[in-house]
């Protein structure tokens, strides 16, 4: 029996997947990797979940490339706290390192936080077992926000700066943009399991994209991109509203997580 299940939901063939070829440059091996291709990601997980023989499960993308001694901090950190958030860093000195990926970092002291990301985030099963998986209409988008929000409501995420993974944020404008419009398309969901009225989020909506604060930035290149950024990102909620009709229905159930049966092991 291993000690730390990794959990990398992708569409990747193995020999081709960034965070696997990393961990096996590590000196710690007392892991296993699960790799799943279910649709959406918030599927995928869940199944990962199931499939993972340990209590102690790690969520990595496919481009996360964890530092030495990452899984070994994580088993330690797990043993005592019921989920974490690690230090994530877009590995390139670029606009977006430098403007936009302040969400990933916390500081440099450890301290109790309200949200994790999926390419550098660990749970304990028990919370699971407690909360239920990851929402499974949510696909891409907003799911970490929503599953943690669950956690935080009975569980502390703990904050390790030690914990640190490279995960690339964007490597252009027009990804960005992509990203950011992708993304909004699920915040009306979003807001509805939040008791967010329609009338509110379409307040929501309008008091973005007319707040001229949310098109500048302190460089002119910034700015640029913030400002297509509120675009894309308006574009999306409304999409994502348009799409959303029948709100008080369409809220989900989550998952139950249970412990693998006896005759289920990982996908190696």
């Amino acid at each position: 029996m291993v000690s730390v299940s990794v959990v990398i939901a992708t569409l990747k063939p193995r020999d081709e997947i960034e965070a696997i070829q990393c961990l096996k440059e590590h000196a710690f091996d007392d892991f296993e990797v699960i790799v799943c291709d279910e649709s959406p990601v918030t599927r995928a997980r869940n199944e990962g979940i199931k499939q993972a023989t340990t209590d102690k499960i790690v969520f990595l993308d496919d481009d996360s490339r964890p530092r030495p001694e990452y899984l070994q901090k994580a088993d330690e950190l797990l043993e005592t706290e019921a989920a974490y958030a690690g230090r994530t860093i877009h590995p390139v000195n670029d606009v977006f390192a430098r403007h936009f990926t302040t969400h990933y970092d916390w500081g440099d002291d450890p301290c109790y936080v309200n949200h994790f990301w999926g390419c550098n985030m660990g749970v304990h099963r028990d919370v699971f077992k407690a909360v239920g998986g990851w929402d499974e209409q949510m696909g891409w988008g907003h799911e970490e926000k929503e599953l943690a929000r669950r956690v935080r409501a009975e569980f502390d995420i703990r904050y390790d700066p030690e914990l640190i993974v490279d995960h690339p944020y964007a490597s252009s404008i027009t990804e960005y943009w992509k990203k950011q419009y992708k993304l909004e398309t699920k915040s009306p969901y979003y807001w509805s399991k939040c008791n967010v009225s329609r009338s509110d989020q379409l307040k929501n909506i309008f008091c973005e994209v007319l707040d001229p604060l949310n098109y500048v930035r302190i460089t002119p290149v910034a700015t640029v991109i913030e400002a297509g950024s509120t675009v894309a990102k308006t574009a999306g909620r409304i999409r994502g509203f348009l799409n959303h009709t029948h709100y008080e229905e369409d809220r989900g159930e989550v998952p139950n997580i249970d412990r693998p049966s006896e005759s289920a092991g990982p996908s190696d």
